[in-house]
């Protein structure tokens, strides 16, 4: 293999290696809500309990491990489980629970779900043997539950926990964001892992079926990671600005996307769901034919260096090309060379264009710019026109 090809591996690798999508940063979080919630939308109880009445719920499957949003079980490592378990031998209080009320007889976990895991391997399945404490090792290592004595078992159970339960029925905009209050664990859920909580269901199915779909995967060249649900925080994305309009965009970005997913899930029948996924699967093929590897990524010069992937381009691209009609698809992959040519120009040419893909991407001049610019980029391109940037940072067509 020639030293070329190993430079230009070696750069490809250290662009996956990169924040993948770019240096994109939705501002939206930082955003005043125009909306607020009112507190009385917000039901949570403290029941008293202690560790026995836990054990005996997860042994009775009302404790939920599976739901969407959260991560994998079991991420603990033995001796992390068994210190949990030490920690209780000890007496002492652990974190605090939370769950989210599904109906009489079930719970699903907000957070805790680790500490979960290991109760469940130590006091339900006896499949958990303590190792590596560092208080109680001669007496306890090497030890499962089923050792224990009778006063060691109800020492374990009646320990005190704080557990708070988000009642059945809060409205989905308020369980979003008490979502990303309530997760006080060591890694935070993602907006969509949370997402995939609260819109359970036809929406949220949908999304995973195009985040899934072959054409999606073939266009992104399978670069977007699947573990923390990005690859659905891509089509959830696409999905907002396709079912609402961004000609109807109000700050801030995740509420948008929030409301989508309701629309989806309340308001569209499956025919309406289908269509918005055929759709999808056929922008994602045009994007391919039009752009290959090059699809979703900016660049200023025809032999620019590859970047990475981008969000923000990728909504733009993705739902500007699920709105044409089968001619107009046609007449642009005959007209990709200009495509292309008029993309590099519009964002070589005016500064805040390009920036409009980066930094503040929830801002609503940001969102109107990306897509009215690409909304007149493909017009042109389809009426066989050249593009310009004037003075005025405006597009106009350019006399051939």
């Amino acid at each position: 293999m020639s030293e070329n090809n190993n430079i230009e591996e070696f750069y490809d690798e250290q662009i996956n290696k990169q924040d993948q999508f770019g240096e994109e940063e939705d501002i939206s979080s930082h955003e005043t809500i125009t909306n607020p919630f009112s507190p009385s939308d917000i039901s949570l109880s403290n029941p008293p309990m202690n560790l026995g009445d836990l054990i005996d719920m997860i042994k009775e499957g009302w404790i939920n491990f599976g739901t969407e949003y959260q991560r994998e079980e079991n991420l603990w490592s033995e001796t992390q489980q068994s210190r949990l378990i030490e920690s209780v031998l000890l007496g002492l209080r652990l974190p605090a629970f939370y769950f989210e009320e599904v109906n009489k007889r079930q719970w699903n976990i907000i957070d805790g779900l680790q500490r979960c895991c290991a109760l469940r391997n130590f006091c339900v399945d006896n499949t958990l043997t303590l190792s590596d404490l560092e208080f109680l090792s001669n007496e306890f290592n090497g030890k499962r539950y089923k050792d224990f004595d009778f006063p060691t078992k109800r020492d374990v159970r009646m320990l005190p926990i704080t557990v708070n339960i988000l009642a059945k029925g809060v409205p989905d905009m308020v369980k979003y964001v008490l979502f990303k209050r309530l997760n006080t664990g060591g890694i935070p859920l993602t907006n969509q892992e949370i997402r995939n909580a609260i819109f359970s269901g036809p929406a949220i199915e949908t999304i995973k079926r195009m985040a899934k779909s072959r054409e999606f995967l073939k266009a992104t060249e399978k670069k977007v990671e699947t573990k923390r649900k990005t690859d659905m925080d891509f089509a959830s994305r696409f999905a907002a600005f396709y079912v609402l309009g961004w000609e109807n965009y109000k700050p801030d970005l995740e509420r948008f996307i929030n409301e989508a997913m309701e629309t989806l899930r309340d308001k569209w029948d499956e025919t309406q769901r289908s269509t918005m996924e055929n759709d999808f699967k056929e922008s994602m093929k045009l994007a391919y034919d039009l752009f290959g590897n090059w699809a979703f990524r900016r660049r200023r010069e025809k032999n620019a260096r590859r970047t990475p992937l981008n969000k923000a381009y990728f909504e733009v691209i993705g739902v500007m090309l699920a709105k044409l009609d089968s001619d107009e698809r046609r007449q642009l992959l005959k007209s990709k060379n200009l495509l292309v040519t008029n993309m590099i120009t519009a964002m070589k040419g005016n500064q805040t264009y390009w920036n409009s893909f980066s930094g503040g991407t929830g801002d609503r001049n940001a969102v109107r710019l990306r897509f009215s610019y690409m909304e007149q980029i493909i017009q042109m391109t389809l009426n066989n026109k050249t593009i310009m940037i004037t003075d005025d940072k405006e597009i106009a067509p350019k006399e051939l």
